[in-house]
């Protein structure tokens, strides 16, 4: 009876660790499909006993997972969420308080009408009735509404 190399073994288990990080998110089971390519190269090259099989992969996973992944996470990935310190994007517009508008839709609160801002018709609200055509002025901006008084 004749068994497969040992080597192919940890091959196709680190092929299987690359292919399942496609996956999976994390970027974790890639150093394991590392470890399991390394182990498979020094078991082709020496004979080596399954046990020291096993602790080389459990020694070069735990290394290369804690040396190499944020190394390779801060080269080649970008960062998810923006810092608060950093300028925010030029295409965001922000209503400027004084600036003036005209009213699209009639404002009754609590309900919100519309705006035409910067070339933009917004969500707008304030603190008492305001007719369509009316001037108003910009008082601030909270998320995707204005807030927007008579003049």
């Amino acid at each position: 009876m004749s068994f497969i190399d040992p080597a192919l073994y940890w091959l196709i288990i680190g092929v299987m660790l690359f292919f399942l990080e496609l996956a999976l998110p994390g970027f974790v089971l890639f150093f394991f499909g590392l470890a399991a390519i390394i182990t498979a190269l020094v078991a082709w090259l020496t004979p080596i006993a399954l046990a020291w099989q096993l602790g080389l992969f459990i020694v070069t996973s735990v290394v290369s997972l804690l040396t190499l992944r944020d190394l390779i996470q801060k080269n080649f990935f970008k960062p998810k969420h923006t810092q608060i310190d950093e300028e925010p994007d030029e295409d965001v517009i922000y209503a400027v308080p004084g600036e003036r508008a005209v009213v699209g839709v009639t404002i009754v609160p609590p309900a919100e009408g519309r705006i035409n801002y910067s070339g933009t018709s917004w969500r707008a609200s304030a603190d008492e009735v305001i007719e369509e055509g009316e001037i108003v002025a910009v008082v601030r901006q909270k998320n995707l509404v204005i807030h927007v008084e008579k003049i």
